[in-house]
């Protein structure tokens, strides 16, 4: 009975995570030579900041942060063998940063994990 509940929890939760959400659409005919042609009306009914003369965060952090985003990254520059990093945009330099650092922790986990679970429940925890 547990392991039924579980899955059926589980199932839920995997179909609420990957599903996507839907937007209301109108569909208008339009005439073309005669022709009545139905087209679907995925217009946004969301104000962007961007239309009112205002910039978004992202936009706030790119430009504070002097990210480069309009630039285009090179891989081979970044993961090569000889690394380049005098003609890779900021935002790649970044994210290559936090690649190093995730791995740095993963390892990290990897081996404290199971040394505090040692110490705490091994042999010699008594």
């Amino acid at each position: 009975m547990r392991i039924r509940k579980a899955a059926i929890a589980g199932a839920t939760a995997v179909a609420v995570a990957f599903s996507g959400t839907s937007i209301a659409t109108a569909e208008t005919t339009v005439d073309q030579n005669g022709n009545q042609i139905v087209v679907d009306d995925h217009t946004n009914q969301v104000d962007h900041p961007e239309d009112k003369g205002e910039q978004s965060l992202s936009s706030k952090i790119n430009t504070g942060l002097n990210l480069e985003a309009d630039q285009p990254a090179n891989a081979v520059a970044i993961f090569g063998s000889s690394k380049d990093f005098s003609k890779v945009p900021n935002w790649a330099k970044a994210l290559y940063g936090l690649l190093i650092a995730g791995g740095i922790g993963s390892v990290l986990g990897m081996i404290v994990g199971p040394l505090d679970n040692f110490i705490k429940y091994g042999p010699f925890s008594r």
